[in-house]
């Protein structure tokens, strides 16, 4: 494993990434991208991102990108290209900003270090050809896709034409979890190349929390005890899984689930099966919530449940622990050791719909005590703020120039 010295000077910093700022419907990458880019600008370095225009369904307004591009966004410099198809980014994530591919290199020129967001990306695939011929050091944060989970004959032809030289150029790998340490040997990454980095909350977010019942009132939910659901709303989320799960709960009448996220490919599956399970009075969609519904969401639900089919380092994990409220998490998912030493968070076996009930129904009727929530909030905001994981990375960077 990768192990830095501590050192302290200027570096400019490059971000390739298909999805930034404000395109949060793409899920945590680019919200973590976003915070570690605005957190290395406060510790002194300069961060240039080069993205492209997709915001999600939609592309990012013409009038917000001109404004960032001109202005900066807290110090970050952003360079949006526009794709060829917002339809193809965003539903098939295929990403062609034809200028980008052709001018990268130019963005890249004058960097110390880069860091690829993203493995299976046509930037991926310019920006490590150009920094090829710049002999630039580049990091990869594959971001939880290294394993070929759909579209596997796609996937498996990008590899041999791309991605393995990709792999085997980085200077570094960051795994932002144990499980993903283990995916990135598979792909014959060697220890000495792997970074352990987790993804980071901005901890300034929950130092101070607001009253619980905004979010209830705001989605006139009443006396509803809320189980959450927190992220996009694509078939590898399990949560039709959850949806069973609440089907069998029927002891509990005033049991509500709350799906709140964007809609990746699965949503109208999703609002049909609720509808199939004569749910509709016990679920509701909220789409995807700003920051401040996100966090009322959260304060407000008596239980987190991520039912994953497969995951790597989940950000609604932290956030959960961070506002005290306890997770349910699939057994998919592989967090570390931490996990075993944290009461308020308990998994289930993956896919097993009748051990998730049977989790939920525990954690309703025996919660957490609140010395245990607390303990695990302080874990959180000590040991996964977003100063203390770029830090981290800083030291990472430095340390290949």
């Amino acid at each position: 494993m990768l192990r830095f010295r501590d050192l302290k000077t200027q570096m400019r910093i490059g971000f390739i990434i298909p999805y930034f700022y404000p395109a949060f419907e793409y899920g945590g990458t680019p919200r973590v991208a976003y915070e570690f880019a605005r957190c290395l600008v406060r510790r002194g370095h300069e961060v240039t991102v080069v993205t492209t225009d997709s915001g999600g369904a939609k592309r990012i307004g013409k009038d917000t990108m001109a404004t960032i591009q001109d202005n900066g966004l807290e110090g970050i410099r952003i360079f949006y290209y526009p794709n060829l198809s917002n339809y193809l980014a965003y539903k098939q994530r295929v990403f062609l900003p034809l200028r980008l591919l052709q001018n990268v290199s130019r963005h890249l020129v004058s960097l110390d270090v880069v860091h690829i967001h993203e493995f299976r990306c046509l930037l991926s695939v310019a920006a490590h050809s150009a920094l090829q011929r710049l002999h630039i050091p580049y990091v990869l944060s594959p971001h939880g896709g290294l394993q070929r989970l759909g579209k596997v004959r796609v996937k498996s032809l990008f590899d041999r034409l791309w991605g393995q030289e990709i792999l085997k150029d980085a200077a570094a790998v960051c795994a932002v979890s144990d499980l993903e340490i283990d995916d990135a040997r598979q792909f014959g990454v060697e220890d000495k190349r792997i970074c352990l980095l987790p993804n980071p909350i901005n901890d300034d977010y929950y130092r101070n929390l607001p009253e619980q019942g905004g979010f209830i009132r705001k989605w006139n939910l009443g006396n509803k005890r809320l189980v959450l659901f927190l992220g996009r709303l694509h078939w590898i989320k399990g949560i039709d899984v959850l949806i069973d799960a609440i089907r069998l709960i029927e002891e509990i009448p005033d049991l509500h689930l709350v799906i709140a996220g964007p809609d990746d490919g699965a949503g109208n599956q999703l609002k049909s099966l609720v509808a199939e399970k004569r749910l509709e009075q016990r679920v509701t969609f909220t789409g995807l919530l700003d920051e401040t519904d996100r966090l009322g969401a959260l304060i407000d639900s008596e239980i987190l449940a991520l039912p994953s089919r497969r995951e790597g380092f989940p950000l609604a994990v932290l956030e959960a622990l961070a506002c005290q409220t306890p997770v349910i998490l699939t057994s998919a998912c592989d967090l570390g050791n931490w996990m075993q030493n944290q009461p308020v968070l308990v998994t289930f076996r993956s896919g097993d719909a009748h051990d998730l009930a049977q989790k939920i129904n525990t954690a309703l009727y025996q919660p957490p005590a609140p010395e245990a929530m607390l303990e695990g909030s302080n874990f959180i905001l000590n040991n996964f703020s977003v100063d203390a994981l770029a830090q981290k990375a800083e030291r990472l960077y430095q340390s290949l120039i």
